[in-house]
């Protein structure tokens, strides 16, 4: 059964999710029947720079291969000695060089196979409580960078289970760690209910108006979501409610752009205050004027842009300014006035047009669920995540098995073949996943 990111509001009851999280679609094949669709070595391309490559393989000179290319699995470390014997030769005695986060970066994706940086460009989702085959295979012969867990996918049962599923997800991440990914709002959308307790909604926490209240949840959360190895909670949410939507029903601080704004950056900075735990605001680039559900439908929004900059993109834009926002993630819907042919999270216009350019925004643009009704109707998986890159995305979710990465892994390389996708702008997305990886702590420069 396929979950999709949902936005529905029934709450969550242990095996029950919510927020992007519940429409079950039967993929027409049990796991053990899985076929993993084979996919590339590194393209001689990719590893072109002044640092030599890290492993002797052969490199193709297309895209499109015949096997799986895992990489260097001690990349990290490999990466730094180089990077020692590069910036000391034969130098006995001078001061510790200073490496800068973007330089060691840099390095790593410089001496990353072609497999590895768009594996890092998954989230992935996979039923189960356990480490099983399917999140298995994702996470070693793919090289998935995230994974979201879900209730619905009974991903999570009990304190003690939960620990277990991350550490085991960790310690198989080779050699890059994994965002490990959830929708927290509370309310209507508590994955941590069973675990936890109930957590306020935000609009009971908006009904206060007191941004000390939203600090002081989003720092609860911080803790709750910390001590079970999660480190990316797909909150808060800035839709501005003007309309009434059953899918936004009391998951918002309210209908004023500047209330919102106020409450949701005092839940942010209670959120990242730790260091362990980031945020991203969502739903760009806004559900608060549309009633139609994406699991179903591409909703069309038909605000002016005039009114989308006073309203719907007013909290976005003050507080990227602000420089809290690590991470924003794009809907499925048709703003009219920007790009009356695809749907936002499929559209340059859109991301890279107003969310990068206009709004100044250059964290990681994760995609709402890409197996969603709203989506799957018009494109197939394969497509879609060409589309979703070439747009600006960087981080696309959706996929539930080995084949559903096998697919959207494939559709990529097609564009890179044909010269839609440039490697230059997968290394982008690339750049910006690590940068959040060591923001949070996951990646650490290496003392040279």
């Amino acid at each position: 059964m396929k979950v999709t990111h949902d936005t529905r509001t029934q709450p969550e009851t242990g095996m029950q999710s919510d927020d992007d999280s519940t429409e079950d679609r039967d993929t027409g094949e049990s796991q053990d029947e899985m076929k993993i669709v084979p996919i590339s070595t590194k393209d001689a391309q990719v590893l072109q720079s002044p640092l030599l490559p890290l492993t002797e393989e052969k490199e193709e000179k297309t895209v499109l291969g015949s096997h799986v290319s895992s990489g260097d699995p001690n990349l990290l470390r490999n990466v730094a000695i180089q990077l020692r014997k590069k910036l000391t030769p034969g130098v006995t005695a001078q001061a510790t060089p200073h490496l800068t986060p973007q330089e060691y970066i840099d390095a790593l994706v410089q001496n990353m196979t072609l497999d590895q940086k768009l594996g890092q460009m998954m989230i992935v989702q996979f039923v189960g409580p356990e480490y099983g085959l399917a999140i298995s295979t994702m996470i070693s012969q793919y090289n998935v960078g995230a994974v979201i867990l879900f209730g619905v996918n009974n991903n999570i049962q009990d304190k003690t289970q939960l620990k277990s599923l991350t550490r085991q997800m960790q310690s198989n991440s080779k050699p890059i760690p994994l965002v490990v990914a959830i929708d927290q709002e509370g309310g209507t959308v508590d994955r941590l209910v069973n675990l936890d307790g109930p957590r306020p909604s935000e609009a009971e926490i908006g009904a206060t108006n007191d941004p000390n209240k939203a600090t002081q949840q989003g720092n609860q959360d911080a803790q709750d979501l910390s001590s079970y190895g999660i480190n990316l909670n797909l909150a808060p949410v800035v839709d501005v409610t003007n309309v009434f939507n059953p899918q936004l029903y009391l998951r918002t601080f309210g209908d004023n752009p500047a209330k919102v704004t106020k409450m949701a950056g005092a839940y942010l900075r209670g959120l990242q205050r730790n260091g362990k735990v980031l945020g991203a605001l969502k739903h760009f680039p806004g559900l608060g004027d549309v009633g139609a559900d994406p699991h179903n439908s591409v909703p069309y929004l038909y605000r002016s842009k005039s009114d989308l900059e006073a309203i719907d993109w007013a909290p976005y834009r003050v507080l990227i300014r602000q420089g809290d926002v690590r991470a924003v993630l794009v809907t499925h819907e048709i703003v009219t006035t920007i790009d009356g042919s695809k749907p936002s999270s499929l559209s340059y216009k859109v991301i890279t047009g107003i969310l990068r350019n206009e709004l100044g925004f250059q964290g990681v643009v994760i995609t709402d669920s890409l197996t969603m009704e709203g989506i799957t109707a018009y494109y197939p998986e394969a497509q879609a995540a060409a589309l979703a890159i070439e747009a600006g995305s960087d981080l696309l979710m959706g996929a539930l098995t080995p084949n559903d990465v096998a697919n959207m892994i494939s559709g990529i390389k097609q564009a890179i073949n044909t010269g839609e996708i440039g490697l230059q702008r997968v290394d982008e997305s690339v750049r910006r996943i690590l940068m959040l990886k060591y923001q949070m702590g996951l990646i650490r420069i290496p003392t040279i």
